[in-house]
């Protein structure tokens, strides 16, 4: 059978109380580099080149509860009527939290695979087919020089020995051509 009786509950005896607070700050820096940098020749050549990237950071942080509590107020009750009978203090230790990272990054960049070398090749071509432009540039204008000269030369037109214009035409020799004569005359011998 069961008989109920009154239980009275006595909250001075025992106040278990838990309490925990913190502050967590995850500060991550992650340094993302531009581009490789790369060199550019003429034809629209374009090569990466391998690259270092050293950047210094630093980040800091200062965490903090406001307002700032010094205690904890909790009701006592009398076990009897209910009533508060005192209000218990706890002493509460907050605190602000500073929090300061530094540190450097450091990332090498080298292009893979067969690109830099492709890169280099076509780079090298193409200095040889400019070297060689340039060589058929100048022979033109040489074979040019030659032909005006030798053509006003043949009119009976020089430019004046020692100007700035005999220049143009100072190494140009005109001879007679392979198997043409030119006018002369023979003196005859008689018997």
């Amino acid at each position: 059978m069961l008989c109920p009786t009154k239980v009275f509950a006595n909250t001075t005896v025992a106040s278990p109380s838990s309490n925990a607070q913190g502050v967590v700050n995850n500060n991550a820096t992650m340094i993302t580099p531009s581009a490789m940098p790369s060199f550019r020749m003429s034809q629209g050549i374009v090569c990466a080149s391998p690259s270092l990237t050293i950047t210094p950071y630093v980040t800091d942080a200062w965490s903090f509860n406001r307002p700032i509590e010094q205690v904890t107020r909790q009701n006592i009750y009398d076990e009897n009527t209910g009533e508060i009978k005192y209000v218990q203090e706890t002493p509460r230790f907050e605190k602000d939290n500073y929090n300061l990272n530094y540190g450097i990054s450091a990332q090498i960049n080298i292009p893979l695979g067969k690109s830099p070398a492709l890169c280099h090749k076509a780079t090298q071509v193409n200095i040889e087919a400019q070297e060689l432009l340039i060589k058929k540039t100048k022979m033109e204008i040489s074979l040019y020089r030659l032909e005006m000269c030798a053509k006003q030369a043949k009119l009976g037109v020089t430019f004046k020995p020692n100007t700035p214009s005999a220049v143009t035409c100072e190494d140009i020799v005109v001879t007679v051509p392979p198997g043409q004569v030119i006018p002369h005359t023979h003196e005859l011998k008689r018997q």
